[in-house]
């Protein structure tokens, strides 16, 4: 492994969010190039079976992870490490997924795209920072607009707004570990 990607693992390793290549050649004066090699290299040697972890593109920027297969162990230790879950309701997640299909969207306007009022569930999504407000609407009443956060990114798995699915392809579990919200 080339001493360049050694550091690279070692950021992304210590590192609680995705990193993008740009902070990478910040953090170690490299150039664009070596870079995606060392990223490049990474992913090929995480690739093989005997790694637990794989390298993720995510929310922009790059993580290790572990790898799927994995993942019952995992949440087997979570659990027995005594996690504590977070329930989103059924309205929480309609009203995440209209935030991400739709944003910047209203209030008013996610009301009437789900037929009910919105502001319990969109009240939980900001406290857990899911969402967040990103101005207001400059024509008709000036009501606040609501736009979908990084942190979603990271806890739901999308690398971008652009690879958000359709809201009929959305199928999530409703159990979100509170310390995967809150860190």
């Amino acid at each position: 492994m080339s001493e360049l990607s050694r550091k690279v693992e070692a950021l992304l390793f210590v590192s609680s969010s995705p990193v993008t290549e740009s902070d990478l050649r910040e953090a170690l004066g490299a150039n664009g190039r070596g870079i995606r090699l060392a990223l490049e290299e990474l992913g090929r040697i995480f690739e093989g079976e005997n790694h637990g972890v794989r390298l993720r593109s995510l929310a922009g920027g790059w993580i290790i992870e572990t790898k799927p297969e994995l993942s019952e162990i995992i949440e087997r230790f979570s659990d027995n490490a005594g996690a504590k879950r977070v329930r989103l309701s059924r309205a929480a997640i309609e009203t995440a997924a209209v935030i991400a299909k739709r944003q910047p969207v209203t209030r008013s306007e996610i009301d009437e795209i789900r037929g009910v009022n919105s502001s319990s569930p969109l009240a939980k999504l900001l406290e857990l920072g899911l969402v967040k407000t990103a101005g207001r609407k400059k024509e008709g009443r000036p009501s606040l607009l609501y736009v979908t956060t990084v942190k979603f990114l990271e806890i739901f798995g999308i690398d971008s707004i652009n690879d958000i699915p359709s809201l009929d392809e959305i199928d999530i579990g409703d159990e979100i570990r509170e310390e995967e919200i809150t860190s």
